[in-house]
């Protein structure tokens, strides 16, 4: 009886090695303290990114982009064109997409921030999927999520194609003006816009 314990403790043990070495050979390990450069540094620089903010939500980014992303997720992340993330972001429900879009518009800030300042003013709701313990409170509130009682906090409604292009403008810029909610209106929707726009036309780029 022993004896069969034993050889079934170390087959499994042999299973669980080389499953480890396989992943190994798979997965790159990321130190998020040791990153080698950074990735998603805009070519153009702009006023706003002389501020602690931006810093700050910079430095959170590239962490994330180089930890979280296998180099075959960056380069495919890193690559799309402009039309084919716009299109994405106000059309695809999954979170994944979204949530990645902030690299590429972060690297991309010059080309694409006005396109998202303009897509403030669009209240279409496009749905979100696969977002984990995601937390957008006015969405579990309406049960529209499910809340698993931890998560990240969110505070733009990301079902939303306003709400999805407010969340990356702060992510990306570190400047917050207003959330976007599900009940905001096309008033403050387009006041938002306005605010914003005002904003980037204040930004000298180099």
């Amino acid at each position: 009886m022993y004896q069969r314990r034993f050889i079934q403790i170390l087959f499994l043990s042999l299973i669980i090695l080389s499953g480890g070495n396989a992943v190994a050979q798979k997965t790159e390990i990321r130190d998020p303290g040791k990153r080698p450069k950074n990735f998603i540094v805009p070519i153009r620089t702009a006023t706003y990114m002389k501020t602690k903010a931006y810093r700050n939500v910079h430095e959170y980014l590239e962490r994330d982009f180089w930890s979280l992303h296998e180099p075959e997720e960056k380069e495919q992340i890193l690559s799309q064109s402009k039309e084919a993330l716009l299109r994405n972001l106000t059309s695809d429900k999954s979170f994944w997409i979204v949530s990645t879009a902030r690299y590429w518009c972060a690297k991309n800030a010059p080309e694409i921030i006005p396109d998202l300042i303009h897509l403030l003013e669009n209240p279409k709701v496009v749905g979100l999927e696969d977002y984990a313990d995601t937390i957008i409170l006015e969405r579990i509130e309406s049960k529209d999520m499910q809340f698993y009682g931890h998560g990240a906090m969110v505070a733009d409604d990301l079902f939303s194609i306003a709400g999805r292009a407010s969340w990356i403008l702060s992510e990306i810029t570190g400047q917050r003006f207003r959330k976007v909610t599900p009940k905001s209106t096309p008033e403050e929707l387009k006041h938002l816009s306005e605010v914003w726009a005002k904003w980037y036309k204040k930004q000298t780029w180099s």
